[in-house]
């Protein structure tokens, strides 16, 4: 019989520092937990981190036992819960968006209003923002992972969010992600 596998979600967050993603992925692995998936970006001069572990039930306790105390040495707050893989989303096309636009306070909040009208689930986000070199105007991109219902058709979602970077004077591209 195989054995059952448990999964733990895991965000860390703190000051950053070298060698601190080397430590933290070092010590779950001598817990004999594995990173099924891993995202570690900087926010501002702090580093972040988002895993999803995976591992057998003597594992997984050493893990949860151990984070406290690695969370302290590693100068890290943690938080974690049990879970779950994702069920594949099957009634959906992936689609992916990019945006380049001039730094707005509300560009993001106005993207997802839009794709979330557009029964369209944003699955995931990134922005980033930069002065550009040319101009030194403050841009931002944003790049969406998205969810399109099967019925949906391409070319009407496509005119009305070239319709929304307009209004938002952003340019986009709405593509499928071919895998």
């Amino acid at each position: 019989m195989p054995e059952i596998k448990k999964y733990l979600s895991l965000v860390a967050l703190g000051t950053s520092r070298d060698r601190l993603a080397h430590d933290l992925i070092r010590a779950i692995g001598r817990r004999g937990c594995d990173i099924l998936e891993c995202r570690i970006t900087p926010l501002g001069d702090h580093f972040s981190a988002a895993l999803l572990l995976a591992g057998n039930w003597s594992a997984m306790g050493k893990m949860e036992s151990a984070l406290p105390g690695l969370a302290e040495h590693l100068g890290l707050v943690v938080q974690f819960e049990h879970t779950q893989p994702a069920e594949p989303a099957r009634d959906f096309r992936p689609y992916a968006a990019e945006i380049v636009a001039p730094q707005q306070p509300r560009l993001l909040a106005e993207l997802t209003a839009f794709f979330t009208d557009q029964d369209v689930a944003v699955h995931e986000a990134s922005v980033q923002t930069y002065h550009s070199g040319m101009t030194g105007a403050e841009m931002c991109t944003v790049h969406l992972s998205l969810h399109v219902p099967l019925n949906q058709h391409p070319q009407t979602l496509r005119d009305a969010f070239m319709d929304v970077c307009d209004e938002l004077h952003a340019d986009g591209l709405l593509d499928p992600i071919k895998n």
